[in-house]
């Protein structure tokens, strides 16, 4: 593993700690580069009210993070233009409990927004978590920084209380650019005991899933898209962790290359051994889609045997053991939320030494279905060429995280290029539904299309066709 100093303190543990530790590092150290030029929809952090909270609000008028410090350092919302994807509960808007009200006697304040716990989850040993409600980690004010604040580019580290239970400390800094929709959030996780520990790092997502135009109702157009192992450890590629194994929430698309799992208010949870370092939740009537990457270490151990795990909120009875937990047939106990989480391998953690592992959000508006992520987008039909006489039929969907300009590049069979050709501009904020008829060069092997920024820099490619 690298190692590189991250310039992030740990905190003295009741007096314990007060050298600096070793920063090792899981994840990349660097993610989104922010454009050159930030004119056009520049970054900007600012603090505002939100449902009643204190809150941060780190936008750039494309995308928008609302970080809440009070409970937890949560990010309760993620806004692509006017459009919110994260649940929040309605119960407990506005409000900050104390412990004396978030704990297993008094009840679970389940927040909504993102979150992250250690792994595994469990109640039969000291290596495992006993889960929620857990006012340290979950329910806490955490401290709040401003690390940067430009207009390329805003960045806010939240952290949490020391626990001494679990011997953790978590911190996560949160990063909006100018002109993209990709969100950076950097966690770390610190030993502050005088114990070596041994945990994985668990980010959770929780996102609206109720009926837009009927909130009594679940929303029947939500999915998540999965990339399979082809050397799954699991015989459907995936485990049911929770809920009937006959839950039918799960399917094999793609020609089995993804899961998809459709939201139904029916309790149910699984875990994906997936090497594809990311996965996509669409809200179809909203047509927005949640993309969140990740790097997967193969051959670590990982909790659960999963980088990947999504729940169900929905009625129903589930096996934890020492005990069953029933979950109401009521919307207000049990609401319309759909979840997904990352895992990290499992980290041991000397006294001292803190572990930084990085995941990267992208929002889009797109059409239901996911076929492929690419870094500038989402695929939902891929692209096609169609041929007739001197001219090319350019057909494909997409969903882009950043504005430009569609371009379209005609090469031969040598990959010389013969033509570039503006097809037209695109937003994250509209779904790019491409049925154009171009000219097309004689010797035409070839065609890709991919987005252009103001500068002429090309960034990603969306779809390829050859021409038979």
């Amino acid at each position: 593993m690298t190692k590189s100093m991250l310039g992030l303190r740990i905190l003295p543990f009741l007096g314990m700690l007060a050298a600096m530790p070793i920063a090792l590092s899981l994840g990349q150290t660097k993610g989104v580069a922010a454009p050159v030029h930030s004119d056009t929809f520049p970054a900007r952090l600012e603090t505002a009210n939100y449902k009643g909270w204190n809150a941060y609000r780190l936008t750039n008028g494309l995308v928008t993070l609302t970080v809440v410090p009070d409970i937890g350092g949560r990010a309760i919302q993620l806004q692509i233009g006017e459009k919110e994807l994260f649940f929040v509960n309605p119960v407990f808007a506005g409000k900050v409990l104390p412990e004396s009200q978030n704990n297993p006697k008094a009840g679970f304040a389940n927040y909504g927004g993102d979150k992250i716990w250690p792994a595994p989850e469990g109640w039969l040993s000291d290596e495992e978590w006993p889960s929620i409600p857990y006012f340290v980690l979950d329910g806490s004010r955490f401290q709040a920084d401003v690390l940067t604040n430009t207009p390329q580019e805003v960045a806010l580290r939240v952290t949490s209380p020391g626990d001494p239970r679990t011997g953790i400390q978590f911190a996560r800094t949160y990063h909006v650019y100018s002109a993209t929709t990709r969100v950076r959030v950097d966690e770390v996780m610190r030993n502050v005991s005088r114990r070596q520990i041994r945990w994985g790092m668990w980010h959770l997502v929780q996102h609206d899933a109720a009926d837009i135009t009927d909130p009594s109702k679940p929303n029947p157009n939500f999915y998540m898209f999965v990339p399979l192992n082809p050397h799954s450890i699991y015989p459907e590629g995936y485990n049911h962790m929770y809920g009937d194994a006959r839950h039918p929430s799960y399917d094999v698309v793609e020609g089995g290359k993804l899961l998809r799992a459709h939201y139904l208010y029916r309790v149910g949870k699984i875990g994906v051994d997936s090497n594809g370092g990311w996965y996509a939740v669409v809200n179809g009537q909203k047509q927005t889609c949640f993309v969140e990457t990740f790097k997967y270490f193969p051959g670590e151990e990982y909790p659960d045997n999963a980088s990947v795990e999504a729940w169900n909120d929905g009625p129903g009875v589930i096996h934890r053991d020492p005990f069953d937990q029933a979950l109401k047939d009521d919307p207000k106990e049990t609401p319309y939320f759909f979840e997904s989480e990352i895992m990290s391998p499992f980290i041991t953690l000397e006294p001292g030494e803190e572990r930084l592992f990085t995941v990267e959000w992208a929002v889009t508006n797109s059409q239901t279905r996911i076929a492929e992520n690419r870094w500038i987008g989402v695929v939902s039909e891929p692209l096609k060429a169609l041929p007739s006489g001197t001219s090319v039929l350019l057909r494909g969907t997409f969903g882009v995280f950043s504005p430009g300009t569609l371009e379209a590049g005609f090469y031969d069979e040598h990959g010389v290029i013969l033509l570039q050709k503006k097809l037209g501009v695109v937003d994250p904020r509209r779904v790019v539904t491409l049925d154009q008829s171009v000219e097309l060069p004689s010797t035409t092997f070839r065609i890709s299309v991919w987005v252009q920024d103001d500068d002429g820099q090309n960034l990603g490619f969306l779809g390829n066709a050859i021409l038979r």
